[in-house]
C-alpha cells in the first residue's frame, strides 16, 4: 500500500506542468562606464530619459534613439511601459552610467517577435544610457478634469463653511454685547445718570 501511495505521488510530480518547464532567464547586466559620484540611482516609479541602442545577438541594429532626428527616449520605471527586460535592467542605476543589457527573449518579445523585426525568440543586447533621472513624487496628483472638480468643490465647501463660521461668530459677538449692555450699564451711562440728578 505504502508503495502505491508513493508511486501515485512520483507520477502527480512528473505530470504536474510546472515539471519540465524551463525558469524564466534573468537580464544579464554589463556596466559600462559608472560615474563616481552616484548620489541618487534609479527606482520603481522614477522617470528615466535614456539613450540605448538594441540589436540582435548578431549585432544587427534594431533600433536606437541616437539616429538622425531622434530624441532620448522617456520611461517610468516599473510601469510596464517597456519591455520586462528594462524594467528589470534598468534599476539602481545612475545618471551618466551606461549599460549593456543582455535579455532574453521571455523577458523581451517572446516567441512571437516583432514582424519583419526581431525575429521571435531572439535575445536582444541594448545598450543604455541614464542622460537624467526625474524622482518618483511623494504624492501623485491625479491629473485630468475630474481632478479639477475635486478641487472646486473642496473650495466651495471651505468658502461656504467659512462664512458660517464668520456669521456665527458676529452673532454670538453681538449676542454678548447686547447681554452685557442690558445687564452692566457702561460708564459713560452712569456718569450720565449722575449728572442728572
Amino acid at each position: 500500500m505504502r508503495g502505491y501511495f508513493v508511486t501515485i505521488l512520483v507520477l502527480a510530480f512528473l505530470c504536474s506542468p510546472a515539471v519540465g518547464k524551463k525558469k524564466s532567464k534573468k537580464v544579464e547586466i554589463i556596466t559600462e562606464f559608472k560615474p563616481e559620484d552616484c548620489s541618487e540611482a534609479s527606482q520603481d516609479g522614477d522617470t528615466l530619459v535614456v539613450h540605448y541602442t538594441g540589436a540582435l545577438e548578431d549585432g544587427q541594429i534594431f533600433d536606437s534613439s541616437r539616429g538622425q532626428g531622434r530624441e532620448p527616449f522617456s520611461l517610468v520605471l516599473g510601469a510596464k511601459e517597456v519591455i520586462r527586460g528594462w524594467d528589470e535592467g534598468l534599476g539602481d542605476m545612475c545618471v551618466g552610467e551606461v549599460r549593456k543589457l543582455i535579455v532574453p527573449s521571455e523577458l523581451a518579445y517572446g516567441d512571437q517577435g516583432v514582424k519583419g523585426i526581431i525575429p521571435g525568440g531572439a535575445t536582444l543586447v541594448f545598450s543604455v544610457e541614464l542622460l537624467e533621472l526625474k524622482k518618483k513624487p511623494f504624492i501623485k496628483v491625479p491629473s485630468g478634469s475630474g481632478f479639477y472638480g475635486y478641487v472646486g468643490v473642496v473650495l466651495v465647501l471651505g468658502l461656504v463653511g467659512y462664512e458660517l463660521y464668520r456669521r456665527a461668530a458676529n452673532s454670538s459677538a453681538e449676542s454678548k454685547r447686547s447681554k452685557k449692555s442690558r445687564e452692566h450699564p457702561s460708564k459713560r451711562t452712569q456718569q450720565r445718570n449722575k449728572r442728572k440728578q
